[in-house]
């Protein structure tokens, strides 16, 4: 919708562009066409945007609403679900600086607890998260603690244009999340359940949060990809089949001197490579002369053979996680690429039955 609403103002100035040079006649040629001008290098930064003003504190009742530009949400702490406080801004921003001063933690349900002691061993893991719009999720951004007695700065990246593009997260929607469980971002859509909803007894509150955390943003058009495509599947296979009638009609020279009784299909499916939810995400920042396209996937393969002795499928690879990330950088001077790739550890089941199974798929293939 926001397309075609672009797309019919940019036709309607360009048509109202070409009437008035059609009744202006030859006269609109005569002024020089205006120069191209390249895109102002100045950002916008704003300083301690929660707590100037700007922002209107929403307590939320239960209903886990997400926060309008200019908003901050607070969810309580459930049984289920820890405390967060969202906020978000008009625009995609990058944050610039995150100072928590030292909270001070709720200890009136249990008297004797001491504050002193509280202060010094105490602390409330936490998590800094941003909503990834081709993901659809939260991603965890940051991970700290917060104390009584020590105040929290974040360390985040440089805006200098040397540092990696990447690096340079830009979201329009931010939260901290209270009580982090470590496991990183939230993977459920923002209209998910949020499963029981009773409040429970919290060390931090999000609003005392807000009041102890100063966050610095700044906005400029290249920190907001140019460019974002997300492909997501539920289930990808590739089934590997040989046909007898055109190919491996040599008997095996292993099996000789027994030949088969052609009462084989003639059509064989030996191998099926699964790939569990693939996701590819792919990005790309323009900036002037400098470009960076960033590629992340991450899937869960396995693989299966067939063992012609019974009939059956055998497990060759045991189900794995494969994730990576690939990021290219180009410049007038010099291009680099960045490649991670991470697999968790890979069984292979090798037996006379898949050796068996691979000679003859080979076999057939080279005839």
């Amino acid at each position: 919708m926001l397309v075609e609403e672009h797309l019919r103002n940019y036709l309607h100035l360009h048509k109202e562009d070409s009437n008035n040079s059609w009744s202006k006649g030859k006269a609109c040629h005569t002024q020089p066409p205006p120069s191209p001008v390249a895109p102002s290098p100045r950002a916008e930064h704003s300083s301690d945007d929660l707590r100037t003003g700007n922002f209107q504190y929403i307590q939320d009742s239960g209903s886990q609403k997400l926060p309008g530009p200019h908003e901050v949400v607070f969810y309580s702490e459930t049984e289920e679900n820890p405390g967060v406080m969202l906020w978000r801004y008009p625009e995609p921003r990058v944050l610039t600086f995150v100072r928590i001063t030292p909270v001070p933690f709720n200890t009136t349900e249990d008297p004797e607890i001491s504050t002193a002691y509280l202060g010094d061993v105490l602390q409330v893991p936490c998590s800094l998260e941003y909503w990834d719009e081709l993901q659809q999720a939260f991603v965890l951004y940051r991970e700290f603690s917060l104390s009584e007695s020590c105040a929290c700065q974040l360390q985040l990246p440089s805006l200098s244009l040397t540092e990696q593009q990447k690096e340079l997260v830009a979201s329009d929607l931010w939260r901290i999340v209270l009580n982090h469980n470590g496991e990183g971002g939230d993977e459920q859509s923002s209209d998910s359940d949020c499963g029981s909803q009773l409040p429970c007894d919290q060390l931090v509150s999000p609003i005392a949060l807000a009041a102890c955390t100063r966050v610095d943003s700044c906005f400029a058009p290249w920190f907001v990809p140019s460019l974002g495509v997300s492909l997501q599947l539920a289930q990808l296979e590739v089934h590997l089949c040989h046909h007898l009638e055109q190919l491996g009609t040599v008997p095996s020279r292993k099996l000789h001197p027994f030949l088969p009784d052609r009462k084989l299909p003639q059509e064989q499916e030996f191998m099926v490579i699964g790939s569990r939810e693939p996701q590819v995400f792919m990005r790309q920042w323009n900036n002037g002369p400098r470009h960076c396209q960033e590629m992340s996937f991450s899937t869960q393969l396995d693989c299966k053979l067939l063992e012609y002795r019974n009939l059956t499928h055998l497990q060759l690879l045991q189900s794995c996680a494969l994730q990576g990330q690939a990021t290219a950088m180009s410049c007038p001077q010099n291009t680099s690429l960045a490649v991670n790739v991470f697999v968790d550890p890979m069984f292979l089941n090798i037996s006379q039955y898949a050796i068996h199974t691979m000679d003859t798929a080979l076999l057939s293939w080279q005839q």
